[in-house]
């Protein structure tokens, strides 16, 4: 299947994915304290409901995506928030911040990149994440086993996921979100990785 040109689908609107909020997993982790102060990187930004959700006085938030429509509309819609709040137009994977990050929130990005992408997706988490750092994946949508379906969304699971980053990140936790955006339910698990080192 042809590869998602995602920088037109901003463009133009075509954009089933956003659900206009923050995914209830992550106000869960802000609940929770699970969200620390520092850095915080969200991949795939959007128009950028997490970075506000995530803006605070003891953050610099950093967002990165592909399109500059995304980002117009994030700096209309947000035009003051607290702390620190970035947005950058830049590729992932090339993406080098200078310093790393206590924290980076993977709103349903692993599973919208090409399966091809995905040991890419792991060196580079393990570069961005500091000694101690924080991953947090929503793994949507979960299977176990996992289907041929395509994508995107690939269907995922936590297995998926651990294989590419269990040499690097140890596993917190791995939990059914009973909160979810419709048309989700019981499709979303919330995996929490910390990486190794100090």
């Amino acid at each position: 299947m042809a590869p998602v040109d995602w920088k037109e689908a901003w463009k133009v609107g075509r954009t089933p994915w956003d659900a206009g909020a923050s995914a209830p997993a992550l106000h869960e982790l802000l609940q929770r304290e699970l969200v620390p102060s520092g850095r915080v990187l969200v991949p795939g930004c959007g128009t950028g409901y997490d970075l506000a959700t995530l803006a605070r006085d003891d953050r610099e938030v950093v967002g990165i995506d592909l399109s500059e429509d995304a980002r117009a509309a994030f700096i209309a819609a947000h035009p003051n928030l607290p702390g620190t709040v970035v947005y950058e137009v830049t590729d992932f994977f090339s993406y080098g911040p200078g310093s790393g990050f206590d924290f980076v929130w993977d709103y349903t990005f692993f599973c919208a990149l090409d399966p091809d992408q995905r040991g890419a997706w792991a060196n580079a988490m393990s570069r961005l994440v500091r000694p101690s750092g924080i991953l947090a994946t929503l793994l949507f949508p979960f299977e176990d086993p996992i289907s041929d379906r395509e994508g995107p969304p690939w269907p995922i699971n936590a297995a998926l996921v651990r294989a590419f980053v269990g040499d690097v990140f140890e596993e917190i936790e791995v939990r059914e979100m009973a909160d979810t955006h419709p048309g989700r339910e019981g499709k979303e698990r919330l995996a929490l990785w910390k990486r190794r080192g100090s």
